[in-house]
């Protein structure tokens, strides 16, 4: 069971991070530089696992827009 409250905790923070850096505030001009967010791989299958094992994985995060990337805060989704 905590296997799963901790890979929850995860996706939600991977959630968050993605909420967090939305880019509305270039909406009223499109063609504005802003950061972009990119997670070339944002799925991960822990596969099965016994209560109680350690699981980890890292999740690699990019900027690949043309402004700096700031991630001021992260909430759970």
């Amino acid at each position: 069971m905590q296997l799963f409250s901790k890979l929850r905790w995860q996706v939600i923070l991977i959630a968050g991070l993605i909420a967090a850096v939305n880019p509305t505030v270039s909406q009223a001009n499109p063609g504005a530089a802003k950061p972009v967010l990119e997670i070339p791989s944002p799925r991960y299958d822990a596969g099965t696992h016994w209560e109680g094992e350690v699981v980890s994985h890292t999740y690699q995060v990019k900027n690949t827009g043309s402004e700096e990337l700031q991630i001021l805060s992260v909430k759970p989704g």
